[in-house]
């Protein structure tokens, strides 16, 4: 039996709303109640995974089932910018913010670089073999990296991929993983 993973973006943050980088922030009650309507898309997964972060467990206790947290899941680390928008830091670090925009090796905000996010999310696809159906509760970012890592794409289109609250991205794997709509 072949392996699916239903990767699920959290629900929506004030953050994601306000254009922020998150800090760890509930989801707000409106996308909450979207978030339970998924349940029925997803079939019955055996369990769902998820990242430690508040918005992530409150969006799987929403799909209910077993939930099992997998720290590999947890949001990028934006480190200094938590908290802070685009235009923030266009005003304030513009050179810092237009290095880590064009180059997934820089980590200017004493956070992750892209490169670390699609290795430790890489590294934990590959580590993972366990069949049957799974839904994946996590981060938008975490999702991108999933996503380059299951098409083998340079890290370098990472910014070139939206994942929007509550959307849902299909990976399964028999014997290589493959993106599936």
């Amino acid at each position: 039996m072949p392996i699916r993973l239903s990767f699920i973006c959290h629900a929506r943050t004030e953050a994601q709303r306000l254009g922020r980088f998150p800090q760890d922030e509930p989801a707000e009650s409106k996308s909450l109640e979207k978030a339970g309507q998924l349940a029925t898309v997803l079939k019955k997964p055996v369990r769902i995974l998820c990242a430690p972060e508040t918005r992530t467990l409150q969006t799987a206790h929403a799909l209910g089932s077993e939930i099992e947290i997998v720290p590999a899941l947890e949001e990028y680390d934006f480190g200094d910018w938590r908290g802070q928008s685009l235009s923030d830091l266009q005003e304030s670090t513009p050179q810092a913010l237009a290095d880590w925009l064009s180059n997934p090796y820089a980590a200017p905000h004493h956070g992750e670089s892209v490169q670390d996010l699609c290795l430790r999310v890489g590294a934990w696809l590959d580590e993972f073999r366990e069949e049957g159906h799974f839904a994946v509760v996590t981060h938008p970012f975490v999702i991108r990296a999933a996503i380059l890592h299951a098409l083998a794409a340079s890290t370098a289109s990472f910014n070139l991929i939206d994942i929007e609250p509550l959307a849902v991205v299909d990976l399964r794997f028999n014997e290589r993983w493959r993106l599936r709509f």
